[in-house]
């Protein structure tokens, strides 16, 4: 049978034998509702609609995702009705990198946003920018960008995925770390280490209750007001939540969890998962792939990942410290730095199983830090075929960085029809 594998903008050739086992992972495709949006802000959850909450209000900062989320933004600010009012937009990128004029554009959905006002990128190493809030329970120092505090009110718009630590992306993270000082951010993701941070977890989890203990130090609940999106592997909005931060966050997450969620019949030999933009900006963010799809590979199989990491390697802390060589976690409890966590997960991963990659990135890049480089998918399949031996099954993950896939009794193979197999004439 014949498969194309996304990469990047568009598609790699894969030929599977007739007999080889193989499997999608992928959750049943969601139609989009374009009425989501317009429903969700006429009904918020345990809040005022977003017209009461703007008429005492004059000064409004609207917090945004950054390139690094899949977030429709610029499809909710064109229905925000702000003009007249002292409004910032601030893009809240935490600890990632400032956003280029292209990826801003795409965001605001134009130089500006349609309501007009000032645009602010957050800058987590700009210590002038910071306002000291306090210690979360778990020790946390949370420095908050002083535009929150400056604001009358507070829209924050959000999408909600999956997340391999913090159990979900959106709702309470647009202040921890979304508007944190590096440091808050660097110790909050310490917290990573702890078994408990997984995907789809809230409960329990130390990183999700440390962000909550941040919103609570900031204590304005009754000022945000919060539009919380979930959307289809297109990238289209299925689920609007909007309201209250937590009401709207957490309903979000439970329609995330159905819709990302893709049964499997068992585990694989050997795993392929696709990191799809934005995940494949580059290594440290393509990481996820394989956090989401690791649980779905045997021990001793063979994981593969797929993306093309155009900027490189991304934030070098992580692949610097695997590249030292040496006892890794040993040196990681030593002493953490941001990044750091994505180096325990890829040397836990490593002692199970063996991870290989097909990326624009240099051989000798993957190489120092353990991965086997291969040049295209299908060489990468027939190497693993032939060290896993015969009839060695195939799991493939089209978009592993939002894919939670995972044994169940029943299930079904492709069942959106977008990666449909092409059979040999």
């Amino acid at each position: 049978m014949r498969l194309q594998v996304p990469y990047g903008s568009g598609f790699l050739p894969l030929e599977l034998e007739g007999r080889m086992p193989f499997e999608v992972a992928e959750p049943r495709f969601s139609p989009p509702d374009d009425h989501a949006l317009q429903k969700a802000l006429s009904n918020p959850i345990n809040f005022a609609d977003l017209h009461s909450f703007l008429t005492s209000r004059k000064k409004v900062l609207v917090v945004v995702n950054d390139q690094s989320r899949p977030t429709p933004t610029r499809e909710v600010l064109a229905l925000l009705e702000l003009r007249g009012k002292d409004v910032t937009t601030v893009v809240a990128t935490g600890a990632h990198r400032l956003p280029t004029k292209p990826e801003l554009l795409a965001i605001l959905g134009g130089t500006t946003p349609p309501y007009g006002g000032s645009i602010v990128t957050h800058n987590a190493r700009d210590e002038t920018r910071l306002v000291y809030l306090g210690r979360t329970s778990r020790g946390t120092e949370v420095h908050l960008n002083k535009l929150a505090f400056e604001a009358d009110g507070l829209i924050v718009i959000g999408s909600v995925e999956p997340h391999y630590f913090a159990g979900f992306t959106g709702g309470r993270k647009f202040l921890l770390p979304g508007l944190a000082g590096f440091r808050s951010i660097e110790m909050n993701h310490s917290l990573a280490l702890d078994a408990k941070s997984k995907l789809m977890v809230l409960d329990g989890n130390p990183i999700h209750e440390d962000f909550m203990d941040a919103l609570n130090l900031f204590g304005r609940d009754e000022d945000i007001f919060s539009i919380q999106l979930v959307t289809n592997f297109e990238h289209r909005i299925i689920h609007v939540s909007a309201g209250h931060i937590v009401d709207s966050f957490t309903r979000a997450a439970r329609v995330a969890k159905r819709t990302y969620s893709a049964p499997i019949k068992s585990k694989a030999d050997i795993v392929m998962t696709v990191a799809r933009p934005p995940f494949d900006i580059d290594l440290y963010q393509s990481q996820k792939a394989i956090e989401n799809a690791k649980m779905a590979l045997k021990n001793g199989g063979v994981v593969v990942l797929v993306s093309k990491c155009g900027e490189g390697i991304g934030d070098r802390g992580f692949y610097d410290l695997m590249a030292s060589g040496g006892d890794i976690l040993r040196k990681i409890r030593e002493g953490y730095r941001l990044g750091y966590h994505k180096a325990a997960k890829f040397v836990e991963l490593m002692q199970r199983a063996q991870i290989w990659a097909v990326t624009d990135l240099p051989p000798t890049t993957l190489e120092r830090i353990g991965i086997r480089p291969f040049n295209d998918i299908q060489s990468a399949v027939t190497e693993a075929t032939k060290l896993l031996g015969r009839g060695s099954s195939l799991l493939l993950v089209p978009d592993g960085g939002l894919t939670y896939p995972a044994p169940r009794s029943r299930t079904s193979v492709g069942r959106s029809g977008r990666w449909k197999e092409k059979s040999n004439q």
